[in-house]
């Protein structure tokens, strides 16, 4: 967003030192070293400290808790300004420094939504509804939505929940934006090229618990005596040793872990494959959302293959641009991938084509900024 700052606006962001999602600070960050200020473009980024994002209940806490207090500190260097915007991935809690500097300098607060707190962490497992954690953290969400001027929400699908947890001021659907890669001159990554010739799906991105990658496990066990087809899993997260570790035991040749790999090397990952894959657990909160990683796929104008109920779901048929299956229904992915490579060249050319040309008609990144623009003036 910062690219497309103009000569009109000033933008200063605020952010933490670059740790995730590997939890090691990015090559040339340190605590003791910074750097803590940079410029990105026309805006100003100013870092603070963090406690490095781990693994596990605790060290995830801790992580939390050092935003809060790293940016509470460090935003009071920050100028005046008309707006605080919050972009609030996981967790929510960033959006309280924002809320108490905005207090302190007559702003007004923007948060622009990617994640349902408190009923996310509860779709993974880290708690359940009913607990005292649940409930600690659905005030704590009621707080910093009674104290946020305007919302922007990525999916249509959050709007009830956050009139459930109190939320009244106004609301509008901004979708998220593919990353700017070059889909038009793609090189085939060096660590593609020794796989066999065969039809190729392809999962690219977080492999956690939210992703249910065991129904696309389940999927390529379903489907491992058809010899054509093959499974690329290319991504980290905390099921990626777990799920490994199923293929193993089921001897699964048509699965293969390629890690984490640069974003550079995605186009050319993208374009080797025959179909995109999406996944995602079968919870009510997930029903709401739109995986981010459907506006790359569309970007890059390939086929999709969705294992996921919902707002997600309806993208994709809506798009005609692939099959969707209910989320964790294995045997249900299975045919929708049987059903892909079966389909004619010319079929899923015109999948792929639909894909791009809905994504430029919703996702594109300018279309997007001059939306957000035009909603911050306006409430001004």
């Amino acid at each position: 967003m910062v690219e497309e700052i103009s000569k009109d606006h000033e933008v200063q962001v605020l952010t933490g030192l670059p740790n995730y999602p590997k939890g090691e600070f990015f090559p040339g960050y340190s605590v003791l070293k910074g750097p803590y200020l940079e410029n990105f473009g026309k805006a100003k980024v100013r870092r603070y400290p963090v406690l490095q994002r781990k693994r596990g209940f605790m060290r995830l806490m801790l992580n939390y808790l050092s935003h809060i207090f790293g940016a509470g500190v460090t935003q009071l260097y920050l100028p005046k300004s008309d707006w605080a915007f919050v972009f609030a991935t996981s967790p929510i809690t960033t959006a309280i420094p924002a809320i108490l500097w905005a207090k302190l300098n007559n702003a007004k607060v923007c948060i622009w939504l990617q994640d349902l707190w408190p009923d996310s962490v509860a779709a993974v497992g880290a708690t359940n509804r009913n607990s005292i954690l649940y409930k600690t953290l659905g005030l704590i969400v009621s707080w910093i939505y009674k104290h946020t001027d305007l919302i922007l929400i990525q999916s249509p699908g959050f709007a009830d929940n956050l009139k459930e947890f109190g939320y009244t001021g106004p609301m509008y659907v901004v979708p998220n934006w593919a990353p700017g890669l070059d889909f038009e001159n793609t090189t085939n990554p060096e660590w593609l090229k020794e796989l066999p010739n065969k039809f190729t799906i392809t999962f690219a991105g977080n492999v956690g618990k939210a992703q249910a990658i065991d129904t696309v496990v389940a999927a390529a066990l379903e489907l491992s005596k058809n010899e054509n087809i093959q499974f690329l899993i290319v991504g980290d997260g905390s099921e990626l040793e777990r799920v490994q570790k199923i293929s193993k035991e089921n001897s699964l040749r048509n699965v293969h872990f390629f890690g984490r790999r640069p974003i550079d090397d995605m186009p050319g990952l993208f374009a080797a494959s025959d179909a995109l894959l999406v996944s995602l657990k079968k919870d009510p909160i997930f029903s709401k959302t739109i995986p981010s990683k459907i506006q790359a796929y569309m970007a890059a104008g390939k086929p999709i293959l969705a294992s996921l109920d919902g707002v997600g779901s309806d993208v994709i048929l809506k798009s005609n641009c692939g099959f969707s299956s209910p989320a964790e229904d294995s045997t249900a992915l299975a045919d929708s991938i049987l059903k892909m490579a079966e389909s004619s060249v010319e079929k899923r050319t015109e999948f792929g084509r639909n894909a791009k040309s809905y994504f430029n008609e919703n996702f594109r990144k300018d279309q997007v900024i001059k939306q957000m623009i035009s909603l911050l003036e306006k409430y001004k």
